[in-house]
């Protein structure tokens, strides 16, 4: 009897093939020798229902049908890749097969792949899962294949990828279908990608919201025995915020009153600092640095590193989002280095070969392994290394060789120079070690000449620097990736903080990707170089989705995160997917309810907009009602063009919501949570007199008055 091994990629298949003795075949979907049957998935060889394959009356988009509630979840074979389907099909049917061997990717995602096809197969094999994340050599495979456990084992892990599948499923079919419907145009909804959109929608918002505001900067040269310092006033009992509102007069006369006057040294500190290599790649931050490098985006340096995968057999798999080998992976990684050491000599000049030690943890680390492990290059590419594929395999080769390299030290100064009582600060840098950074590039250097505390010397001229605020800046892929990757600045709850500081983010590493570029095609998000900016048409599905109490968590950052959270516990067995599935379906009950209670749909006289060379008709705006009656003199509270007031406003009841408060607009739902609870959730994007962003509570205070309350500090 034979033993049958599923992978995931025909790939890890051969690596299989080659570690357990060859065999012939390939060309049929399956290898075959004297002991195993080697067969593979091609990614997910199924796909969930379409809800039309439910029911012919779901083929017409229409509110009637909505929301969309499969009793029971059903999956139809990927047309591009059915007939490998039908290979392992035919396989599970062979009576020489005594066991099966489940070798999918070490995740969620690899189970729930293998999960499906053996239930569509209606497998009766006895079943064991293959477990590693380190690299597929002949001595790794060998090992672990002798530490097979029943497949049961890994149960969590299927329960956990089939919610999430269904949980995006859910939320697609139903909020894309009900946006369209409500807004009169097409409109993808999806749980992580509407997240994102409402990351570049609110950057959009914060930079039009901008009023830059001018400052004024006073740089003094000092001269001392053995050389110049330029450095800058400050006020050590001002924030620097407030220190840019003084005026140019004051500087003006400060330029004049301490020309020529003595300037004294009156703290130095210099420190020692050593910076570390930073591992190896995962595949987003491979994007990030093709991004900042080479402006390619992360679509094009995925296919690029794919393409170095699989056609030129150079690059480990892309798709990882580990940083570490694990600790078996060692010899591989000392032969590498080595053969890149003979190839490469130039980059080896401040190698240091203790560091190929499994010690090491910034490269060998098994608790930090995921899925897969960290980016290596496997052998050279011969390609041109200018070329798209060459640029890409030189930063993945780089970055390996960097953590074998010296590490970076250099000595920081910190400069206070007292004239007239007047304080200045100055900082240099200087680089003692270069060490792994001279693949990087060469580092400026800000030296300062040879100074001694307490020396005397004189402000020799002054100049002083008219400045702006500046906004913040647009969004590039770089920077985008760097947000769904380590979203914990962009919520205020310390459990959510602490919470994105584990492994979860937006998205995945092999997501991320398809999620721009999907914001793009859908004309939610436009391109300007390396910009990304939200389109109107992107601006307006947030907006409506924000108007909704339910329906507005969809662009939440700290939602995402909690139900991120759910399928982590899922996966690690500690709660089960009832609930969770339970409270998908509450929230697209609710949200159906919430669309269809929109009373008529008005629309503005603004002018058509244009996306992707499509005209779209003018905005759609819902009418805000039930907002209950005047808390001052219980009348009936009437929407106005600028405001909610009340109806009795001739007869001196002046009760009055602003429709846009310190230039933010106010979306339906705020205006509802204020009235009847007298205080919102916190909400961002206000602008003080001044220009500068802040966020707050709105509260109604007993007469009326709409008042804001600030964070505590």
């Amino acid at each position: 009897m034979k033993t049958l091994i599923l992978t995931e990629k025909p790939s890890v298949a051969r690596d299989f093939a080659l570690a357990l003795g060859g065999g012939a075949g390939g060309q049929d979907g399956f290898i075959e020798n004297e002991n195993y049957v080697i067969t593979w998935a091609i990614g997910h060889l199924l796909a969930p229902f379409d809800p039309e394959d439910y029911d012919s009356k779901y083929k017409k988009w229409s509110l009637a049908t909505l929301p969309i509630i499969p009793s029971e979840f059903k999956f139809k074979a990927q047309p591009k890749t059915k007939k490998q389907l039908d290979v392992i099909k035919r396989i599970l049917k062979r009576t020489d097969l005594d066991r099966l061997i489940v070798a999918t990717d070490a995740g969620r995602e690899g189970e729930l792949i293998a999960r499906l096809i053996l239930n569509e197969g209606k497998s009766k094999l006895k079943s064991y899962r293959f477990w590693t994340s380190a690299a597929l050599t002949k001595d790794v495979i060998h090992q672990e294949m002798k530490k097979l456990k029943p497949l049961y084992e890994y149960d969590r892990l299927f329960i956990a990828g089939r919610a999430r599948q269904k949980a995006d499923w859910l939320v697609g079919m139903n909020l894309s279908r009900l946006a369209t419907l409500k807004l009169n145009d097409l409109f993808s909804v999806g749980r992580v990608q509407t997240a994102v959109l409402s990351l570049i929608v609110e950057r959009r918002l914060a930079i039009e919201a901008f009023v830059p505001q001018d400052y004024f900067e006073f740089k003094g040269q000092f001269k001392f025995k053995n050389g110049v310092i330029s450095a800058y006033w400050f006020d050590p009992l001002k924030k620097e915020d407030e220190r840019r509102q003084d005026k140019s007069e004051t500087f003006d006369e400060l330029q004049k009153r301490l020309l020529n006057k003595e300037a004294v040294i009156t703290v130095l500190n210099e420190t020692e600092k050593t910076s570390y290599p930073q591992g190896l790649f995962s595949l987003t931050e491979l994007q990030r640095q093709a991004n900042i490098q080479y402006g390619f985006s992360a679509t094009k340096t995925l296919e690029l590193a794919q393409s170095l995968y699989e056609k030129y057999k150079c690059l480990s798999y892309p798709r990882t989002d580990s940083k570490v080998m694990a600790v078996s992976s060692f010899d591989l990684v000392k032969d590498l280095v080595y053969k890149f050491k003979e190839l490469y000599p130039e980059h080896f000049e401040k190698f240091v070969a203790f560091k190929i030690s499994v010690k090491n943890k910034t490269v060998f680390d098994d608790s930090r392994l995921t899925d897969h492990h960290g980016l290596i290059p496997l052998k050279d590419f011969k390609g041109d290394e200018n070329s798209p594929e060459g640029k890409i395999f030189h930063l993945v080769l780089k970055r390996f060789i960097s953590n074998f390299l010296e590490n970076h030290k250099y000595l920081e100064t910190d400069v206070q120079i007292t004239c007239e009582k007047n304080l200045f600060k100055a900082r240099g840098k200087k680089i003692i070690e270069m060490g792994y950074k001279m693949l990087e590039g060469r580092e400026s250097e800000e030296i300062l000449p040879d100074i001694k505390l307490s020396e005397s010397g004189i402000m020799k001229s002054g100049e002083v620097e008219a400045k702006k605020t500046k906004p913040p800046f647009e969004y590039t892929e770089a920077s985008l990736l760097y947000d769904m990757t380590n979203p914990a600045r962009l919520v205020t709850e310390n459990d959510l903080k602490k919470i994105f500081r584990t492994e979860i983010g937006l998205g995945t590493q092999a997501t991320r990707a398809q999620i721009i570029e999907t914001l793009l095609k859908r004309f939610y998000v436009e391109r300007s170089g390396k910009n990304l900016k939200a389109t109107d048409k992107g601006m307006l599905l947030v907006e409506r989705l924000n108007d909704m109490p339910k329906t507005r968590e969809l662009t939440s950052v700290s939602q995402t995160a909690k139900l991120e959270l759910s399928l982590q516990s899922m996966a690690e067995g500690e709660t089960d997917d009832l609930a969770f599935i339970d409270s998908i379906h509450d929230f697209i009950n609710t949200a159906t309810n919430e669309w269809k209670a929109i009373e008529g749909v008005a629309q503005d006289t603004s002018k058509p907009k244009s996306y992707g060379g499509k005209t779209y008709g003018p905005k759609v705006q819902a009418q805000i009602s039930n907002l209950g009656p005047c808390p001052v003199c219980a009348a009936e509270i009437k929407d106005f063009p600028k405001s909610y007031s009340c109806s009795r406003w001739k007869e001196g009841c002046g009760f009055t919501i602003w429709k846009v408060v310190a230039k933010k607009k106010l979306s339906e739902s705020q205006v509802k949570t204020l009235m009847n609870e007298k205080k919102t959730d916190l909400i961002k994007g206000f602008t003080s007199k001044a220009g500068k962003p802040f966020e707050a509570y709105l509260t109604m205070n007993k007469d009326g008055k709409v008042e804001f309350e600030f964070l505590p500090r």
